[in-house]
């Protein structure tokens, strides 16, 4: 990205809570906390300051089947912060001293989680959807299981998950490919890990380049879910219902997927949605709506996501239906296509300015097998989908069973 004056680097990890079994749920949310607490030429506060020093961003994030550590620093702090993120996932210390006292740590963000009606609603959502399966549990597991993970569990993790080819680095912004290059090289020799080409590369172990389309680089030994229609409720008492009802989705990478994106966006993706339109707008029934996806190797998420008093809660959801019905009924006009396809190419070129939103992005085609289209190809790839494409799209997604998740006062909603 010439002419920028920063850079956002991440070290991606090909492993989220979807890897852990119910032994070992909670795993990769705790080593996202300890990676921050020390190495061995590094203690957490000199970890801490060096990332506050640049003046920029830093952070990690764990999900269901990534976990990634990365900072948004000037181009001139890029070698230090390089060697510091290497040296963070190569090298930690997981000492069992800051491990049990990162627990209550844990422990208190899972209770904070706990009171958001939002992450309640999302969990359950997916809880009741997924059933039996890893990608039910919540991303930081539950509290109780929080509080009896052993440390040899993660540190078991952390050596099994935390090697090639399960590790991507990708960087975004003014440093040049070759600079980059280099200081990735530095960064692996002063952590004593060799050179890149021997190390990082999983020499032996496959790369990215071999990842398949629909694979995953963390490996092919993950288990499709199968997904589960009903409903649930979680009472609580709070002022409004938070509603979630949706159906099987798309799979990352999906061939589908531009269709998915300009169906989602005109059903519930802005002001102009129709959802906005029919359920706010006009009735007054809710102040938030929208439509929502999770997209995963194997499967996905569709939702509809509602937030209104438990009075007018059947009344939101039966026009939610309705209007999903309409948009899979009758084709939607040339002008509305049009102003969808014109939204949507101006968020994708708008967000490509952002180095964190190329770095997310760069990482993501590697780690999942997917071509890396150029921006431009990606607008044509949105201009060629039709009304049609739309239309049958939302049918094909309304004639799968339904789930219905509902956090808030106590209410008579029926699942459609």
């Amino acid at each position: 990205m010439p002419g920028l004056a920063s850079e956002t680097i991440g070290i991606w990890v090909a492993a989220g809570s979807r890897d852990e079994s119910a032994e070992t749920a909670g795993s990769t949310h705790f080593l996202e906390h300890m990676l921050f607490k020390g190495t061995g030429s590094r203690d957490a506060k000199t970890i801490a300051a060096a990332f506050d020093r640049t003046g920029g961003d830093s952070n990690a994030i764990t999900a269901k089947e990534l976990t990634c550590y990365y900072s948004r620093c000037l181009v001139t702090d890029l070698p230090n912060i390089t060697g510091l993120l290497v040296d963070m996932v190569s090298n930690s210390q997981l000492d069992v001293e800051e491990f049990e006292r990162e627990r209550g740590v844990i422990i208190e963000e899972l209770a904070m989680s706990a009171d958001d009606p939002g992450d309640v609603l999302f969990d359950d959502f997916d809880s009741l959807v997924f059933g039996p399966h890893s990608l039910a549990r919540p991303v930081g597991a539950t509290k109780d299981q929080a509080r009896v993970l052993g440390h040899h569990t993660v540190i078991d993790h952390y050596q099994s998950t935390y090697i090639p080819p399960r590790l991507v680095i990708a960087a975004a912004g003014g440093a040049t490919h070759e600079e980059v290059l280099e200081m990735v090289e530095d960064a692996l020799a002063e952590a004593g890990l060799g050179s890149r080409a021997d190390v990082w590369s999983g020499a032996g172990n496959g790369d990215a380049a071999s990842v398949a389309k629909g694979s995953h680089l963390g490996g092919a030994a993950r288990v499709r879910p199968e997904f589960h229609s009903g409903k649930s409720h979680t009472v609580k008492d709070i002022e409004q219902l938070g509603i979630m009802l949706g159906c099987e989705g798309l799979p990352e990478g999906d061939d589908d997927r531009f269709i998915y994106s300009v169906m989602l966006t005109m059903l519930g993706g802005g002001m102009s949605s129709r959802l906005f339109q029919s359920v706010r707008e006009e009735r007054g029934l809710a102040y938030a709506v929208n439509c929502v996806a999770s997209q995963f190797t194997d499967t996905g998420t569709f939702g509809i996501y509602a937030g209104c008093t438990a009075e007018n809660a059947q009344a939101v959801v039966d026009l939610a239906v309705s209007e999903w019905d309409r948009l899979a009924q009758e084709t939607p006009s040339q002008f509305e296509l049009d102003e969808i396809v014109s939204q949507l190419s101006g968020s994708m070129v708008l967000g490509l300015e952002s180095s964190a939103a190329r770095m997310n992005r760069l990482a993501r085609s590697e780690i999942f097998g997917l071509p890396l289209e150029s921006p431009m190809d990606l607008i044509e790839r949105v201009r060629s989908v039709t009304a049609e494409d739309v239309s049958e799209m939302a049918g094909r997604l309304l004639s799968r069973p339904k789930a219905l998740a509902l956090v808030g006062p106590a209410a008579e909603v029926e699942l459609p």
